[in-house]
C-alpha cells in the first residue's frame, strides 16, 4: 500500500517595488514601530515620504494595494494583504508624528551642513595662514599652480626651474624676517601692557605658524627639488641647485627655532619677573592693610568713654 506524503503549499513570490528615502525621514522614522517581519510600513505601503505627502495620500495609495493584493485576484497574498492592513494601521496612527520628527531632522541635517561647510573653510584658511607664516605673502604653491596648465603639458627648462626657485627663495626670506620681527614687537607689547595672558596666546600661535609655514616651506622645497630630478641631474649646476634647496630649507627651520627660543625664552623670564612682582606688591599690600588696621583699632579704642573713664581713676 503507497503511503501519500502531504505537500506544503508552494509559496507565492510578491514582486515588491524599491522605495527611496530622504535621510529626515530616515532619521524620523527610528521611533516608528515596524511590522511583524521587521519592515517599515511606509516601505511595505511603497510610499516615499515627504515633507507634503498627507494621510490621503497614503490611503490613496493604501486602497491601489489592496486591488494589487486582494487574495481574489491574480497573484494576490492573504498574508501581503495582511501586512498591508497592519502597515496602514500603523501610519495612520504615527503619520502626524513621523511628519513633525521629520521637520526637526531637516533643520538638525541643515545646521550640520553648514556646520561642516564652515569647518571646512576654516581649515582650508588656518592652512593658508599657517603655509604663509601668518604674513600677506603669496603661496609658492598657487603660482605653480597658476603655471600648471603648462607645466603639466611639458617639462620646464632648467632657467624656468632657477628663476622660480630665485624668486621662492627670495619671498621665504622676506618672510621669514617678518615672522621674526613680528614676534618680537609683541613679545614688547605685553611687555608694556604686562599681560601674561597674552604672552601665552601669543607664544602658542607663534609656534603653531612657524610649525606650519616650515611644513609647507620643506613641501614646496621637495617638489621643486623632484621636478629637477625628474629631468635628470645632467650638470654639476643641477646637482648644486638640488643640493641648494635642502640646505636652504634646513638653514630656514633653523632660523626660525633659535628665534622662536630666544625669544620664548625671553618671554618666559619676563612673566617670570612680573609674576614675583606682583607677589611682591600683594605682600606689601597685606602688610600695609594690617599695620592701617592696627592703627585705626588702637585710635578708635584709646579714644572710647571706657579708657577715658578708666584712666580718671587711675589718675585720682
Amino acid at each position: 500500500m503507497h503511503r501519500f506524503r502531504r505537500l506544503a503549499p508552494a509559496r507565492v513570490w510578491v514582486p515588491v517595488r524599491c522605495v527611496f528615502q530622504s535621510k529626515e525621514f530616515l532619521a524620523a522614522s527610528k521611533e516608528l514601530p515596524t511590522t511583524p517581519e521587521g519592515r517599515n510600513p511606509y516601505d511595505v505601503l511603497e510610499i516615499t515620504v515627504t515633507q507634503s505627502t498627507t494621510i490621503d495620500d497614503v490611503s490613496k495609495q493604501f486602497r491601489s494595494l489592496v486591488v494589487k493584493y486582494h487574495p481574489d485576484k491574480p497573484g494576490g497574498s492573504t498574508e501581503k494583504m495582511a501586512e498591508v492592513n497592519l502597515a496602514y494601521t500603523i501610519v495612520k496612527e504615527n503619520h502626524d508624528a513621523v511628519l513633525r520628527r521629520m521637520k526637526e531632522a531637516e533643520s538638525i541635517i541643515k545646521a550640520n551642513e553648514v556646520y561642516r561647510q564652515h569647518k571646512h573653510a576654516r581649515v582650508s584658511r588656518d592652512e593658508d595662514l599657517g603655509r604663509s607664516g601668518g604674513l600677506s605673502r603669496r603661496n609658492a604653491r598657487a603660482t605653480r599652480e597658476a603655471s600648471g596648465a603648462t607645466g603639466s603639458r611639458r617639462a620646464r627648462s632648467l632657467k624656468e626651474i632657477e628663476a622660480q626657485w630665485a624668486k621662492y627663495r627670495e619671498d621665504t626670506e622676506a618672510a621669514v624676517r617678518g615672522m621674526c620681527n613680528r614676534y618680537e614687537l609683541a613679545i614688547q607689547q605685553g611687555k608694556f601692557f604686562r599681560k601674561s595672558a597674552t604672552l601665552n596666546e601669543i607664544t602658542v600661535r607663534e609656534r603653531w605658524l612657524r610649525k606650519s609655514f616650515l611644513k609647507g616651506v620643506w613641501e614646496d622645497v621637495h617638489e621643486l627639488r623632484g621636478e629637477l630630478i625628474r629631468r635628470g641631474i645632467r650638470s654639476a649646476q643641477q646637482s648644486e641647485l638640488a643640493e641648494e634647496m635642502v640646505s636652504f630649507a634646513s638653514t630656514t627651520q633653523r632660523k626660525l627655532s633659535e628665534d622662536f627660543q630666544r625669544l620664548t625664552q625671553e618671554s618666559v623670564q619676563l612673566q617670570s619677573r612680573m609674576l614675583v612682582e606682583r607677589a611682591f606688591f600683594i605682600v606689601c599690600s597685606l602688610i600695609l592693610l594690617v599695620k592701617i588696621w592696627r592703627w585705626f583699632i588702637g585710635f578708635t579704642f584709646n579714644n572710647t568713654l571706657t579708657v577715658k573713664l578708666k584712666r580718671g581713676f587711675l589718675s585720682q
